[in-house]
């Protein structure tokens, strides 16, 4: 399924992203372009890291600077 429109990228490869080491959003971003854009994704994907136990708190404050 996609998550980020902007970017055309598939919960399949933000998962993959995440499994290769990416622990935030930005980090998201930076592996497969997802959240880059407009980050109308991010809600979805901090809720994708927060099923591997990873980062929303920090995260949350990131996007809005």
């Amino acid at each position: 399924m996609f998550i980020c429109h902007c970017r055309a990228v598939t919960d399949r490869a933000i998962r993959a992203a995440i499994e290769a080491g990416a622990s935030d959003p930005r980090a998201v971003g930076r592996s497969c372009g997802a959240g880059s854009r407009c980050g109308g994704c991010w809600p979805a994907l901090e809720a994708l890291l927060s099923e591997y136990g990873l980062g929303s708190d920090a995260a949350a404050g990131a996007h809005a600077a």
